[in-house]
């Protein structure tokens, strides 16, 4: 199965253009521990102070033009979702506190879909992903089948934070990590990448042992054109078709 870049945003642990990501893909510039979390420009800032770190990094991303004027379906992807006012709701439940309607409804995984489909009057299809370690593959081949069914753009957006300190006992640490693409099944002289995948059948795992999404920001701004494996699929990035 075959889709194209239309076009992508990446916000990575406070690296959020082409120059740095690029050095940093290229092993030239390290994350740094602390960074200045971003503010969409397009939400209304009244509401802005509402939004936690996830949700802002989140729709940040999404500031695509194509994703804020067309009325394009949205696949958002996320392991963990807005992890950390979930623990807050938890502790607030177990001290025997009344749980506040709004940050509850702020903390489904579907939340931050439904902020972008509010501020930006999209009535399209939205699809939320959680997928285990497997989410940012298992996202994008959604977003592709979508894709290639329907004909027409989608927007596949993934973000997820490092996991909170009372979760630390179950997964490492990693950087703050975000990617929002339009992708579309057409081979146009504007795409920026081709993505195909295909079936892991012989189970090969990718030499890389970094998370896949990580594994794909630092092919596609280094333009390695190796096979990413992770599980049941095979992701690679052709640029020589769209150059």
């Amino acid at each position: 199965m075959k889709v194209y870049i239309n076009n992508i945003n990446v916000w990575l642990q406070g690296l959020d253009n082409s120059l740095s990501l690029t050095s940093w893909a290229n092993n030239e510039l390290k994350l740094a521990e602390d960074f200045i979390i971003p503010k969409p420009q397009y939400y209304p800032k009244g509401q802005l102070r509402r939004l936690s770190p996830f949700s802002k990094i989140a729709l940040h991303c999404l500031d695509i033009p194509a994703a804020l004027s067309q009325n394009l379906p949205l696949i958002f992807a996320s392991q963990h979702g807005d992890l950390a006012k979930t623990i807050t709701l938890i502790k607030d439940a177990a001290l025997g506190e009344d749980l506040s309607p709004t940050k509850f409804a702020l903390s489904v995984h579907n939340a931050t879909s439904g902020l972008f489909s509010i501020a930006t009057n999209n009535t399209a299809a939205t699809t939320t992903i959680s997928a285990g370690a497997n989410t940012f593959f298992e996202g994008l081949i959604e977003a592709s089948m979508q894709c290639q069914q329907t004909n027409t753009q989608v927007i596949y957006s993934y973000c997820d934070l490092d996991v909170p300190e009372e979760y630390r006992q179950f997964e490492q640490e990693k950087p703050a990590r975000c990617i929002t693409m339009i992708l579309s099944s057409k081979r146009e002289n504007h795409n920026l990448a081709a993505i195909d995948i295909a079936l892991n059948n012989a189970k090969a795992d990718s030499e890389n042992t970094s998370p896949a999404e990580l594994s794909f920001i630092r092919h596609f701004y280094s333009k390695n054109n190796q096979t990413i494996a992770s599980g049941n699929y095979l992701i690679s990035l052709d640029f020589k078709s769209c150059s």
